[in-house]
């Protein structure tokens, strides 16, 4: 059983270490001698290493030593249910990784609380972290389930499987707002604001179903986004703090770089992305049995699921999402004026004490060039007369 120990002190480790690291590094930026937006920057980029630290302590052993398998081996028997096997199997699989990712955030959350002067208490952040995880993981929880009951022709099947996959994305692309709305809690914009913001999606030429407010001004968060690719279930979402800080024309100059997205048809290519994501893994396994590699080793595996998610989702969706910003952007800028549009992304970057340059890496994972970068952008286009 020394196997069940490797795995205890693994978990361990994955659990304790990188909260630990990110601990002793939210100290050292609060005692540092640097501007608040470089503090909250450092912290977010924090976060991000030692989510990686926690990658890369937990999944090499476990997957190479396949503990995940002989941990798995006593559960089998007594678990009659595919869906309830591969319930577990990716609860003892992720886990470990959730804890520390959500330790992770608890710690660094002390420099956003020191340097905007936020009251918040541990358990809301807490409950917001598992929210967070919650919209992430039920969706596939439930096609988890869907999948796990189809019969066994069907899931061997590589079409059907795609075919499953592919009803999967759409149906979360378009229910998202739904989810959003039960998981935020949003609040009806108030009057006569919403009516005159609904004219003007409108007079864009765009159905918005709704425009709601999210989060608690007491978070000092100003952000806005757009979610549903079916016009009549389609919302977009402004944080109460936005209204509060915001002018009237600002909020336009937000609420236009949304419609933007719908213009550009954003939405469908994000969920175009999502499914090509099916087809990429599989040309990657068929590139790897073609050169004689053992693919159904744990190790290879996962090995190449992971190279792969990167390259496909960081890389390859990254540079998608950063010019549907740029894009964006420019759609405001026609509509409300380029010196707004500017005006309002430096306000952005002021109320969320967010640097205005921001690095290369950091940009592609989170899907948005830099304040900086997006200014730059604006100023250099040439309006045709």
């Amino acid at each position: 059983m020394h196997w069940l120990l490797t795995f205890i002190i693994i978990s361990a480790l994955t659990v304790v270490v990188p909260p630990l690291v990110m601990k002793l590094y939210t100290k050292r930026i609060l005692g540092s001698d640097i501007p608040d937006d470089e503090k909250m920057y450092k912290g977010v980029r924090g976060i991000t290493f030692c989510t990686l630290l926690a990658v890369g302590v937990y999944f090499p052993p476990v997957i190479g030593l396949g503990i995940i398998g002989k941990v798995m081996e006593p559960l089998a028997e007594h678990i009659s249910s595919p869906f309830f096997g591969a319930l577990i199997f990716m609860g003892i699989l992720i886990a470990p990784l959730l804890i520390s990712i959500a330790l992770t955030i608890l710690a660094a959350s002390k420099i956003e609380i020191r340097e905007k002067g936020l009251s918040i208490r541990t358990l809301e952040i807490v409950k917001g972290i598992l929210k967070a995880f919650a919209f992430i993981l039920l969706p596939g929880i439930i096609w988890l389930a869907i999948y796990t009951a189809l019969p066994d022709r069907v899931r061997n099947s590589t079409p059907a499987s795609f075919g499953i996959f592919v009803v999967y994305i759409i149906a979360f692309f378009a229910l998202s707002p739904y989810l959003t709305r039960f998981f935020s809690k949003p609040k009806p914009m108030p009057e006569p604001m919403r009516s005159e913001l609904l004219k003007f999606c409108e007079g864009l030429g765009f159905r918005v179903k709704d425009i709601r407010v999210t989060g608690k001004k007491e978070y000092r968060i100003a952000n806005a986004g757009v979610t549903g690719i079916l016009p009549f279930a389609r919302y977009i979402f402004v944080t109460e703090y936005m209204l509060e800080t915001f002018k009237p024309e600002e909020i336009k100059a937000v609420i236009a770089h949304e419609i933007g997205h719908i213009k550009g048809k954003h939405l469908w290519i994000n969920l175009l992305v999502a499914i090509g994501w099916f087809g990429f893994w599989m040309g990657v396994v068929f590139a790897l049995i073609k050169l004689g590699v053992d693919i159904l080793s744990p190790a290879v595996f996962f090995g190449a699921f992971g190279v792969a998610y990167v390259i496909y989702f960081v890389i390859i969706q990254g540079r998608i999402s950063l010019r549907n910003e740029f894009k964006a952007d420019e759609f405001a800028a026609e509509v409300v004026g380029k010196k707004t549009v500017i005006r309002t992304l430096e306000k952005l970057a002021e109320v969320n004490l967010t640097p205005k340059r921001t690095g290369k890496w950091f940009n592609l994972l989170n899907y948005h060039p830099s304040i900086e970068e997006r200014v730059r952008h604006l100023r250099e286009i040439e309006w045709p007369a």
